[in-house]
C-alpha cells in the first residue's frame, strides 16, 4: 500500500527533498504552505493550502491524511510545527517538540553553548529599550530576532540611537518576548552542514559564503571551503557537544559561523532543518552524497547511505540577484559563467515586478570551475559580468549590471 507522507512546504527549496521522497519508495505525497504557486507543490501529488507554522493545523492535517511520517521544509518554522505534530503522533524522526524549541531559538541556543563551552559571540537578551543602556557595549552590535532566519530584522548598529531603533523593528518581526543584542565579530562567514548518528557527526561539508548588496542575506556558497582542518574538526566537536546535551535524534545539523582572523569559529545561525535555495544540491555536487536522500533518510527513520569517500569538486550555488526595483525583462549569463554551468533553476518570469531587490532572487545556477584560482575569479567579478535587464516602472528600459 501506498504510504502518505505530509511535507511542510513546497518553494524550490523543497524540490529536492520531493525528488528524494520518491526515489526512496512508492510514496503519496502531500505538501502544505500559504503559497500555492510554489514551484515544490507541483511536484507533489496534492497540495492543501495552509500555514505549516501553524503546529496544530500541521497535526490535525496529518491526522485527517493518516500520514506515516512527516518531512520538514526548508524553514525554522516548518520544523517546529513537524517536530510538534510528529510528537503527538508518534512519529519518528525528529526532535520533541521541546528540543527543537531549544535548538530554533538563538538566544536560548547561546545559553547552551555557553555552559558547554562552544564558541558564540557575547550576546545579552533584550526585553525591553531600556535594557540597551545596562551594558557597556563595544560597538558595533548586532540587534536581532530571536526566531527568524534568512537576515530577517538584523542590523549592525554603531551607536545606541541605531540599536534603540532595531530593536523596535525586531520588536516588530518576531513571535518572542525578547531579541538578541550580541557583539559584531569580524571574519569570514562559512557554512557547516552535518549529519548525526547517535550524537556523533558521520559526514560533514563545509563551504565559504557569499553576501551581494544585503549582508545579512546568502547570495551564494562555493566549495571547498578554506577553512583549515583545525576550524573544522573544531566546529563539528561543538556540533557533537550539542547533540550530547540535547539528545538530538539522528539527522541534519546544519549551522552558520563566522570565523575570525585567528581561525576561531563562531557559532552564529544553527537549525535541524534542511538549507533553503537548494543548498543541499551544492552539497551533493561537490560531494556526491545524495544529501536530501539522506536528509529524507533520516526523517524516515531510514539509515543513512553514505558514500565511502566523497569527491571534492570545485563547485558553486549562486543566487541571481539585482541592485535595483523594477519589471524583470531577462538575464543574459555570459559563455564564461554559462559554460561551466551544471544545473540551474530560473522562476522569474518576464513582466514580474521586483519590489525589494535585496531580497528578491531571480533563480539558482550551479557551477563547476577547473581550478580555485577560476572559481574565485568568476565568482568576484560575476555581478558585474553577468546581466538582468530590468524596466523601471515608468518605462525607461536600461540593462543593469547584476
Amino acid at each position: 500500500m501506498m504510504k502518505k507522507i505530509l511535507i511542510t512546504g513546497g518553494s524550490h527549496s523543497e524540490i529536492p527533498l520531493i525528488d528524494a521522497i520518491r526515489r526512496l519508495g512508492d510514496h503519496y505525497i502531500i505538501s502544505t504552505g500559504r503559497d500555492e504557486g510554489g514551484l515544490g507543490h507541483q511536484k507533489t501529488d496534492k497540495y492543501v493550502r495552509g500555514d505549516y507554522s501553524d503546529g496544530d493545523f500541521v497535526l490535525k492535517l496529518a491526522r485527517e491524511e493518516g500520514v506515516a511520517a512527516i518531512v520538514s521544509g526548508c524553514n525554522d518554522f516548518a520544523y517546529l510545527s513537524t517536530a510538534y505534530a510528529c510528537e503527538a503522533l508518534g512519529l519518528p524522526g525528529h526532535d520533541s517538540y521541546e528540543t527543537a524549541r531549544k535548538f530554533h531559538r538563538k538566544n536560548v541556543l547561546r545559553s547552551i553553548c555557553e555552559k558547554l563551552g562552544v564558541r558564540v559571540p557575547f550576546f545579552r537578551e533584550i526585553a525591553a529599550e531600556s535594557e540597551l543602556e545596562k551594558y557597556e557595549w563595544n560597538y558595533p552590535i548586532i540587534i536581532k530576532p530571536t526566531d527568524l532566519t534568512g537576515g530577517k530584522g538584523v542590523r549592525k548598529c554603531s551607536n545606541l540611537y541605531e540599536a534603540q531603533q532595531a530593536y523596535h523593528m525586531a520588536v516588530m518581526m518576531t513571535r518572542q518576548n525578547v531579541v538578541l543584542a550580541e557583539e559584531y565579530i569580524e571574519g569570514t562567514n562559512n557554512g557547516a552542514s552535518m549529519l548525526l548518528k547517535e550524537g556523533k557527526v558521520v559526514f560533514s561539508f563545509f563551504d565559504n559564503e557569499e553576501y551581494y548588496l544585503n549582508k545579512y542575506l546568502v547570495s551564494g556558497a562555493y566549495a571547498p571551503s578554506d577553512l583549515s582542518e583545525e576550524t573544522r574538526a573544531e566546529i563539528v566537536s561543538g556540533a557533537e557537544k550539542i547533540a550530547k546535551e540535547l539528545s538530538l535524534t539522528d539527522g541534519l545539523f546544519h549551522c552558520q559561523y563566522i570565523v575570525d582572523k585567528d581561525g576561531k569559529p563562531y557559532l552564529i545561525d544553527p537549525c535541524r532543518r534542511t538549507p533553503g535555495d537548494l543548498y543541499v544540491m551544492l552539497v551533493e555536487y561537490s560531494t556526491g552524497c545524495r544529501y536530501a536522500e539522506n536528509i529524507v533518510r533520516a526523517e524516515l527513520a531510514m539509515d543513512y547511505e553514505l558514500p565511502e569517500k566523497p569527491d571534492n569538486r570545485i563547485v558553486a550555488r549562486e543566487c541571481l540577484m539585482t541592485d535595483r526595483n523594477g519589471i524583470f525583462r531577462g538575464i543574459e549569463i555570459p559563455n564564461e559563467y554559462r559554460k561551466r554551468m551544471i544545473d540551474s533553476i530560473i522562476w522569474a518570469r518576464s513582466g514580474f515586478l521586483v519590489d525589494d531587490y535585496l531580497k528578491f532572487k531571480f533563480g539558482i545556477v550551479f557551477y563547476e570551475f577547473e581550478n580555485r584560482e577560476i572559481q574565485k575569479y568568476l565568482l568576484k567579478y560575476q555581478y558585474s559580468n553577468i546581466s538582468i535587464k530590468m524596466e523601471d516602472v515608468e518605462g525607461r528600459t536600461e540593462e543593469i549590471p547584476d
